[in-house]
């Protein structure tokens, strides 16, 4: 028999444990939140963000500002250098050559010392690719862990309007640098690029076609075939063209989604959705893992073609993000190779 007292013991203690467990429950929830925080803005069209780990920095670029930015992390500073000749697309480091990357500009490639004397004349020549069709662009690109860059180009732009199939994905190594490989062709805008950690498929995406498309992957050859859709944002009611994109250490995919607002990971053996995470700006263009152990994800964005009421709207878009606390981590970044790229 249980005698009021008893009953009342019973019912405090039950209490008690309910209250523990239940504020157990919120601070793990509270601290399994994602954390957005605005690192860097006033950009125009920010994009190709890449991490250097021997250097603790994160490279990125605003194609529109013409400018390459550098974010070092553990002062939180960030630097700047101008490309006069024209839009820049993609900066990645130079393997064992610390603070030489390679850049392309327009429809070309360049090897660019940081540290030069300000202006173009620091700019190496390396190659020139689309040939014949003057108003195309490099756009995305990114290192096999062969230290190949696979980089893609994109057809005229108007407005917000790309002229359909006239780019090309391309290969370039130390070996073909004068005559880039065609790997795929036609594309209209070519974008996001990763593979999986066994380099056994090879993920990409032409922006106009609202896939995500993987390829098998013959690290050795630097070959891909059987090209097939993985993911579809229209099949998937997923809003916004699918842009930059990155992997985790767990083979999940991050795509940043233009004019959706967010990054969405997908499982990239199923096809799956599992997460979206809002952003304060609409035109959101590219994602990189980094940080000291590759837990952040910066995410880079853009507010070319906003209305002043857009404007108004999303004062932060044209900034470079951070997003902390996923539960996921990246893979260290690859780097560029070529031989003798200092005295190029």
């Amino acid at each position: 028999m249980i005698n009021s007292e008893m009953y009342t013991k019973v019912v405090l203690k039950r209490g008690l444990i309910l209250i523990v467990v239940f504020f157990f429950k919120i601070t793990a929830f509270r601290s399994s939140t994602p954390l957005i925080k605005n690192v860097h803005r006033g950009g125009i069209h920010y994009e190709g963000p890449h991490w250097s780990t021997s250097e603790n920095a994160l490279y990125w670029v605003d194609i529109h500002g013409q400018q390459i930015l550098k974010l070092d992390a553990a002062s939180g500073n960030v630097t700047s250098r101008a490309i006069g000749y024209g839009p820049v697309s993609l900066a990645v480091t130079v393997k064992d050559n610390p603070k030489l990357l390679l850049i392309s500009v327009r429809s070309e490639l360049y090897l660019m010392p940081w540290d030069a004397p300000a202006g173009d004349s620091a700019l190496r020549l390396l190659s020139v690719v689309d040939l014949g069709l003057p108003d195309n662009r490099c756009n995305d690109g990114k290192v096999d862990a062969n230290g190949r860059l696979w980089f893609g180009t994109m057809g005229k732009e108007v407005g917000n309007d790309v002229d359909k199939d006239q780019a090309t994905l391309y290969m370039l190594d130390e070996g073909n640098y004068l005559h880039p490989s065609h790997k795929v062709r036609p594309v209209s805008v070519s974008n996001g690029i990763a593979w999986t950690s066994d380099n056994t498929f090879m993920f990409y995406i032409d922006t106009p076609t609202g896939n995500i498309d993987v390829f098998n992957f013959d690290l050795e050859e630097g070959t891909i075939r059987n090209r097939r859709t993985l993911f579809s944002f229209k099949a998937n009611n997923v809003t916004g063209m699918p842009d930059g994109m990155t992997i985790d250490d767990e083979g999940n995919l991050w795509v940043a989604c233009f004019n959706g607002g967010k990054v969405i990971k997908i499982d990239s053996r199923a096809g799956k959705l599992l997460e979206q995470h809002k952003l304060p700006a609409q035109k959101v263009t590219s994602v990189m893992w980094g940080g000291h152990d590759l837990s952040t994800l910066f995410v880079t964005t853009s507010r070319v073609g906003l209305t002043p009421v857009e404007q108004a709207q999303q004062p932060e878009a044209g900034s470079l993000f951070a997003i902390e606390g996923t539960g996921s981590k990246g893979l260290p970044e690859n780097q560029f190779v070529f031989t003798d790229a200092a005295n190029y």
